[in-house]
């Protein structure tokens, strides 16, 4: 079984928000005390062989520009494990309210990013707004993903309106080229939509990360049917294995060549 993770959160113990961290870990107990040191820096060689020994052959590994309300891990913290260790992919993030998108996103494509993360919800925008236009169009035209959090979020202060699924349809109409994933699937309350976005776009695609795997087949009925629009990711670290995740998809009654590629084979397609 071979397992690509698209959705790894990167960054020191004392960047992220109380609330966050907390959350994280109630899920991912038992990492914490091996990815962090006393400072509360990440251990870089300790995540490097949490994935070796869950046997991860790849990670998308994201920062995250939202210090109001979940944390603020910069692409450059990113970008140093990636440098260590070719098996972590890198991405970059944009937040609006912080960053002149475009300009932004330049800097970090010169740095090497692979990939844009934009989390709405935790930075208070809607992922239609004119300004990201331009770095859309420029990612469609570099063939350069772009991962969008689809769905809500418990921390303070997020607001559920930056989730409305009918501005994500907006971007995937109007850059029909622009490779779209689609994180949690349209958590808690529009799976269904994200579903329908997923065949009706070709580009479009979802990140399973923050759902029970178990749980899969009924909020996505079509997954067995569309096995390649699907991508297995885990939002570690909160989460409690990588490897368990991917285990129990592989428990569920679909097909084994939806299995693979769901937990690897669509992931290497777009991103290897």
């Amino acid at each position: 079984m071979k397992i690509f993770d698209v959705h790894v959160h990167v960054g020191d113990k004392f960047a992220w928000k109380e609330e966050a961290f907390s959350y994280l870990m109630s899920l991912g107990k038992r990492y914490e005390k091996r990815l962090y040191d006393d400072a509360g820096n990440q251990i870089d060689s300790e995540l490097h062989n949490i994935m070796v020994e869950e046997e991860i052959s790849h990670a998308i590994i994201l920062p995250e520009y939202a210090p109001k309300i979940a944390c603020l891990h910069p692409v450059e913290r990113i970008l140093k494990v990636s440098e260590k260790y070719d098996e972590f992919i890198p991405f970059g993030a944009l937040n609006p309210h912080l960053h002149n998108p475009v300009k932004e996103f330049e800097r970090q494509l010169a740095l090497g990013i692979k990939g844009i993360k934009l989390h709405p919800v935790h930075c208070e925008h809607y992922v239609n707004d004119s300004a990201l236009y331009p770095v859309y169009d420029r990612c469609s035209n570099l063939n350069i993903p772009v991962m969008l959090h689809a769905g809500t979020s418990i921390f303070t202060g997020s607001r559920m309106r930056y989730a409305d699924p009918y501005t994500y349809d907006d971007v995937a109409a109007d850059f029909p080229d622009l490779t779209i994933i689609l994180s949690h699937g349209g958590r808690s309350f529009w799976h269904q939509q994200a579903e329908f976005m997923v065949r009706r776009h070709k580009n479009v695609y979802i990140d399973v990360c923050g759902l029970p795997p178990k749980n899969l087949p009924k909020l996505f009925p079509s997954m067995g049917r569309f096995p390649e629009k699907f991508l297995f990711g885990t939002d570690f670290p909160g989460v409690p294995g990588i490897r368990a995740n991917a285990e129990a998809i592989y428990r569920l009654d679909i097909s084994s060549e939806a299995k693979s590629l769901i937990c690897y084979e669509n992931a290497a397609r777009l991103f290897l």
